[in-house]
This record gives C-alpha cells, sequence and structure tokens, in this order.
C-alpha cells in the first residue's frame, strides 16, 4: 500500500494541467467527497503509487489499454478525392442535416469505416454527455434506495416505484443504444430517393 502523502505544495512544486471529460469529472469529484479525502492529494497519492511500479500486473494491463492509442496529431496529409454531382449533392445535403462541414462528413465516413466505430457529431455526442449524467444520477438514486431497504427504512418506498425507476433505466439505454446504432448505419450510402 502506498503511504501516506506528505505535504503537497512546496515552492518547488509543479502544476500539471490535464483536460479529462465532464462526466469523468464528475466520477472523480463523487468519488472523493466519498473516501472523505482531497481531490488534488487523491491524485498525488496515485502518481506516488505508480511511481513505485509495484503495481498488479492486471491493473497494469488496463492502465495501458487507457492510455493506448493517443490521439494522431502530427500534421494533416492532403486527399484529394471528386464525386459526381449527385454524390456531392447528397454528402452536402446530408452534411447540413447533421449541423457540421461537407469535409467533417466525409471524414467520419471514412473515420467509421476504417475503424469500425461510431463518429458521432458533436450534436450527438452532448446527447450521450448527457444521458450518461442522467444514468448516473439513476444510478445514486439506486443506491439510496437500496441503502434504506438494507437498513430496513423502507416503508416509503413500493416495488411499484423501483420497477417504474427500473424502466426507466431501460427505456434510456435503449435510446442510446438506437443513437449509437443510427451514427454507425448514417455512413451507409443509401439514396434518399
Amino acid at each position: 500500500m502506498p503511504r501516506k502523502a506528505s505535504i503537497g505544495a512546496t515552492r518547488d512544486s509543479a502544476v500539471y494541467r490535464v483536460r479529462i471529460p465532464a462526466d469523468l469529472k464528475s466520477e472523480w469529484e463523487a468519488h472523493c467527497e466519498k473516501k472523505g479525502c482531497s481531490q488534488h492529494g487523491m491524485i498525488r497519492a496515485l502518481m506516488r503509487y505508480a511511481i513505485q511500479d509495484e503495481l498488479p500486473p492486471e491493473v497494469k494491463e488496463w492502465i495501458s489499454g487507457q492510455i493506448a492509442g493517443e490521439p494522431d496529431e502530427g500534421p494533416k496529409q492532403r486527399f484529394e478525392v471528386r464525386f459526381t454531382p449527385s454524390e456531392h449533392h447528397e454528402i452536402v445535403a446530408r452534411s447540413e442535416a447533421e449541423a457540421c462541414s461537407p469535409q467533417r462528413w466525409v471524414i467520419n465516413c471514412v473515420r467509421a469505416s476504417l475503424t469500425n466505430q461510431p463518429q458521432f457529431t458533436m450534436e450527438a455526442t452532448k446527447a450521450l454527455w448527457d444521458s450518461s449524467g442522467q444514468l448516473r444520477s439513476i444510478g445514486r438514486n439506486l443506491n439510496q434506495i437500496a441503502k434504506k431497504l438494507n437498513e430496513g427504512i423502507g416503508e416509503g418506498l413500493s416495488a411499484k416505484e423501483i420497477k417504474r425507476l427500473s424502466d426507466y433505466i431501460y427505456s434510456h439505454t435503449e435510446a442510446v443504444s438506437k443513437l449509437q446504432d443510427a451514427s454507425l448505419s448514417r455512413w451507409k450510402i443509401v439514396s434518399a430517393s
């Protein structure tokens, strides 16, 4: 187990700036609050633990998987493609429908084909972030319900209410799945006429 963290900020200390997704930030804040420790202190402790290089093999493997696949930040390569008038018309129409540029739409098509992974527009990505936030809220509510039931304080709760919440979760996850499926299938060239 890592040793207790020493003082965090000294005159020679460094500041790291790291961008993290909003959902991870929320989960991190909730985790630290639940553990009753500062976010910064927890990060310093995790850094010290990783530096000791005594992580269990499965943890090392998981971490490697999390940091693999860094974004390709090299210079962009130009590639010219010519489309027929009808193809160009469809590309412009679809890109406008998805609120992105024709170039972005074509790039997303290529990426979807190469990676076999959905390529979401910013609007769809925001919807998924909102969806994840709602699911986290529901999960917290379910945890509170389970805790009260385990403490025998479930008088105000009914199986019907829990079932309603469960049905909402399933309908929500179904909506997210349909969005993801639509993202993959939207790249198939099917004439609108």
